[in-house]
């Protein structure tokens, strides 16, 4: 008897793939969607299946997902250049050089955030234009903590003081760029720069001191900075990373009110 019921157990096991591939052709494919939604530098694509049960009279719907880089999305499937929009952010270092009365910034202190609308456009299989808008904002933190940058009469001052803890120029502006980049193809290699702009949202000074606990005092003028800013952007992607270098070809503040100095950031595009 024992022998017979495991011999009916081992027969229902070789059984049941048949059975279950048997349950599943009754389903059958009624609807089929994707879509995507613009996320940073890519896309978050979304594959639907629904299935129709017809023997038990109800649907079963399966979601796949997945994240597209940008650089997919130029190249996917091997077609061409596909026009899009999405969001970046910029985040890296911000300095400034010239002469040398104007203090030295930290490059480990000193940053640039940028946030950014992209747009880029075909033109030709391996050639696209990346259009640009954001804003940006600037950090110079200088070196000796006990130099205070304040607006003098006529031109921006650095002080000598005493007990410094952090001492900083920040700016923010609005800023516009268009980037002709040249890409070898889907996950490749891709380099471009081209012409940016700015105009200025805000500026002050900030000084961070110790004298009976620790104290800040903030310039909330324009510090003589200039309003328009412009220069050269600089890109360089490979697979999904992608690095950016802006130099500004004026000079931080105003003509004879500041130190000569430019101004260029560099960092990794998100």
């Amino acid at each position: 008897m024992k022998k017979v019921n495991l011999v009916i157990l081992a027969f229902l096991c070789l059984q049941l793939p048949f059975l279950a591939q048997a349950q599943e052709n009754k389903e059958v494919l009624v609807e089929e969607n994707e879509s995507k939604v613009p996320m940073l530098k890519g896309n978050m694509r979304f594959h639907t299946k629904t299935y129709e049960d017809q023997s038990q009279n109800r649907n079963r719907t399966n979601v796949d997902f997945s994240y597209e880089h940008s650089s997919e999305a130029i190249y996917k499937d091997g077609q061409n250049l596909i026009s899009r929009s999405y969001f970046t952010i910029d985040l890296g270092k911000g300095i400034w050089n010239g002469e040398s009365a104007a203090p030295d910034v930290r490059v480990w202190g000193s940053w640039m955030v940028g946030l950014n609308a992209v747009r880029q456009m075909k033109v030709s299989n391996n050639f696209y234009v990346k259009g640009l808008a954001g804003v940006h904002f600037h950090n110079f933190k200088f070196a000796d903590d006990n130099i205070q940058a304040i607006k003098g009469a006529e031109s921006v001052e650095f002080l000598e003081r005493a007990g410094g803890i952090k001492s900083k120029i920040a700016a923010s502006y609005l800023t516009l760029a268009l980037i002709p980049k040249i890409s070898t193809g889907h996950n490749g290699f891709r380099i471009g720069a081209g012409p940016h702009a700015g105009y200025r949202l805000g500026g002050r000074g900030k000084f961070v001191y110790q004298d009976n606990g620790r104290n800040k005092d903030f310039d909330r003028s324009d510090m003589y900075l200039e309003n328009l800013r412009y220069g050269i952007r600089g890109e360089l992607g490979v697979s999904w990373l992608d690095f950016f270098f802006n130099y500004d070809l004026n000079h931080v503040f105003q003509s004879n009110r500041g130190p000569e100095v430019n101004a260029m950031s560099f960092g990794i595009i998100l």
